[in-house]
């Protein structure tokens, strides 16, 4: 395997996969630069990105000695849920104490993604290189809020939105905002784990709910997320300072706030038409 240092990340990759390597390092000094000016956030000391052509070879080259065995004496409990998200997943990243590592597919196995999914919620690109790129930046703005205890919402938001600027176009598909309303139930988001249990409709809302609210604060409360970073705070925390600055009640947030977002976009959407 070969490795490679750009703009402090370690890149690894086997010889046939140098022109997905290439690429990929073209984007993290870009990538890492959006992550420190918008949210203030570095990567690392020690994050890796490799290129991923399996899941068995990302797991066990990237995880430190002590954790191979570990991994390797849990595997059963694991193995499920990682099959079940290979063939939808273009990316991953994983932390193994100190070390955060990001997995990223080549495009020829981008192009075998299962997109059924996806393309529900996301705007569909065509050239597999800038979904390369785009996997590429949300993966290593995930690795650089990594230190932090942030709720599932708000680490995929900003993830989301910094690819928005990243590629200069939006993501997510704007008519995800009435499903976003019309979701049902109405309810706190979910861990991870819990994400990764869900049905595709429960599992897209609760991505792009993130991605809207990110968005939703930062044209309200310019700051403020930036703000929440320099310390680290629990997700509960987070919840309820988010919600005392839009000025709804904690227990309500999580009622209230699809209304409240969806409302501001649609009419911003109504005033730029009209």
């Amino acid at each position: 395997m070969i490795e490679k240092t750009v703009n402090g990340i370690t890149l690894s990759y086997d010889l046939p996969e140098q022109q997905t390597a290439d690429l990929i390092g073209q984007c993290c000094e870009k990538a890492c630069q959006l992550a420190k000016e918008i949210w203030g956030l570095a990567p690392p000391e020690d994050c890796r990105v490799y290129v991923m052509d399996s899941w068995s070879g990302f797991v066990f080259r990237s995880a430190p000695t002590s954790w191979r065995i570990l991994l390797g004496a849990t595997i059963l409990l694991w193995l499920p849920r990682v099959r079940r998200t290979w063939a939808l997943s273009a990316a991953w990243t994983q932390k193994y104490g100190k070390r955060v590592a990001i997995g990223v597919k080549p495009p020829r196995l981008l192009d075998r993604s299962d997109r059924s999914t996806s393309s529900r919620f996301f705007v569909r690109e065509a050239d597999q290189t800038l979904t390369l790129r785009s996997v590429t930046c949300h993966e290593l703005v995930h690795a650089c809020s990594a230190h932090l205890r942030l709720p599932m919402w708000l680490n995929e938001g900003i993830a989301m939105v910094t690819v928005d600027l990243f590629s200069g176009k939006p993501s997510v598909r704007r008519d995800t905002l009435e499903i976003v309303r019309r979701f049902l139930p109405k309810r706190s988001p979910p861990t991870y784990r819990e994400l990764s249990r869900m049905g595709t409709d429960a599992l897209g809302y609760h991505t792009v709910r993130g991605y809207w609210m990110v968005r939703y604060l930062e044209e309200i409360r310019p700051g403020l997320l930036r703000e929440v970073f320099s310390s680290r705070r629990d997700p509960k925390w987070i919840d309820r300072h988010v919600a005392m600055e839009l000025g709804i009640k904690p227990d309500s947030l999580w009622v209230e706030i699809d209304d409240v977002v969806a409302h501001h976009f649609e009419r911003g959407q109504h005033q730029r038409s009209g």
